[in-house]
């Protein structure tokens, strides 16, 4: 039994950026708060584009730049402050995941009732703030990897508490959200890679916390088909950066992969991402993909040990990479990270020798929000310290 729903209009077109002034146009708006990354998308032009195309829909444009990867808490205030102080109608979103996630949380902020400062924002991450309404969001993806395009989480990091945690509400969902593959074939080749393994992250994180694929043999067959896809077409842009076909079938196998598809009659997920959160939030400047890709193996390893999942793991290492067994999955995921130029541990990711204390710093900030779905009666901390330990 189960539900599915999604709300988002997607529109996948080559040079189709611009377009997304028309949709907010139609939907009676007539001011938006801008938010992006730094400047990669004036240098391709979009940037002017879409201002082009908002100012002859005479929308009023208000400017907030300078989010990053592992985007920070401070931004996004600073943005709810800009939609409160003017009155703004909606939100448009340029850029990746890290700019995606943090406008959900700018529009909800955006409609706290004036008694309430914008700071409160941190509350729903934390769980003790609800979130009743929203400002309409709208968007246009330039690096798919995360599937916060046409989904309803994201996640937010505050540096000083070195918390690295995320939320998720119906009233997040974007209106609608313009990918052009196009212009992808312009992001750095770690970059793309990144994106890559977040997707297939996502679709490993669902199946294999399924203790019984067969009861889920439609989204398992799916998840299966999507990863496989990514893993092809990685491959064919890695010596061919502009084949819009395998570009395009990449971005929708993204979205797919976090659109709540993937995880129909799947009770929760792994805990893979959480692990990798705390890297994050201990180094901003690490790369969320590439986290997933040192800390999946491990993951597997120390369920494989405790004879957990083995049955799904064995499955999974057949269907993807016609391997045997757990150890055939991990083999073939950190065959693929090695061809596409990707770090297979801590030190590689760290670009350093990680001591003991190191692990155990990753493992306190794991630990103040401790996620992910594990076996009852399990000493997480303990499980989460043989995660970090086999990195």
């Amino acid at each position: 039994n189960f539900e599915w729903h999604n709300p988002t209009k997607l529109v996948v077109k080559a040079d189709g950026g611009p377009e997304i002034a028309d949709y907010i146009l139609k939907d009676g708006h007539k001011s938006v708060l801008l938010v992006y990354g730094q400047q990669a998308i004036k240098k391709i032009g979009l940037y002017d584009n879409i201002v082009t195309q908002l100012s002859k829909n005479k929308i009023q444009i208000f400017d907030l730049s300078g989010i990053r990867p592992n985007p920070e808490i401070k931004k996004v205030i600073e943005g709810i402050n800009i939609c409160r102080n003017n009155n703004i109608d909606c939100v448009l979103a340029v850029g990746g995941g890290s700019v995606y996630d943090s406008c959900k949380a700018i529009i909800v902020g955006a409609k706290f009732p004036a008694d309430v400062p914008s700071s409160k924002i941190w509350e729903c991450f934390e769980g003790t703030r609800q979130v009743d309404s929203a400002l309409p969001l709208y968007g246009v993806l330039t690096i798919s990897a995360t599937g916060s395009e046409m989904n309803c989480g994201g996640v937010v990091q505050d540096d000083e508490q070195k918390k690295k945690w995320g939320f998720g509400s119906v009233n997040c969902y974007p209106r609608v959200s313009i990918i052009d593959p196009k212009i992808q074939a312009e992001l750095p080749w770690f970059q793309q890679t990144n994106g890559f393994v977040d997707a297939i992250m996502h679709l490993l994180e669902f199946i294999t916390n399924a203790e019984e694929p067969e009861i889920v043999e439609t989204t398992y067959a799916l998840d299966i088909s999507l990863i496989k896809s990514i893993i092809k077409c990685g491959n064919i842009l890695q010596y061919d950066q502009h084949n819009y076909s395998a570009r395009a079938n990449f971005c929708w196998a993204a979205t797919c992969a976090l659109n709540n598809l993937s995880s129909v009659a799947i009770p929760g997920c792994g805990a893979v991402h959480f692990l990798q959160h705390a890297m994050g939030a201990v180094n901003p400047k690490i790369s969320h993909g590439a986290g997933l890709g040192v800390a999946f193996p491990a993951f597997v390893k120390v369920n494989a040990q405790r004879g957990l999942k083995l049955k799904t793991y064995s499955r999974i290492a057949q269907d993807v990479f016609g391997r045997q067994g757990w150890q055939g999955l991990v083999e073939g995921f950190q065959e693929m990270l090695r061809r596409w130029g990707h770090p297979t541990s801590l030190d590689e990711l760290f670009e350093r020798k990680m001591e003991q204390g190191d692990r155990d710093e990753l493992l306190r900030v794991y630990m103040l929000k401790p996620a992910g779905s594990f076996k009852q009666g399990t000493d997480i901390e303990e499980f989460a310290r043989e995660v970090y330990k086999n990195m």
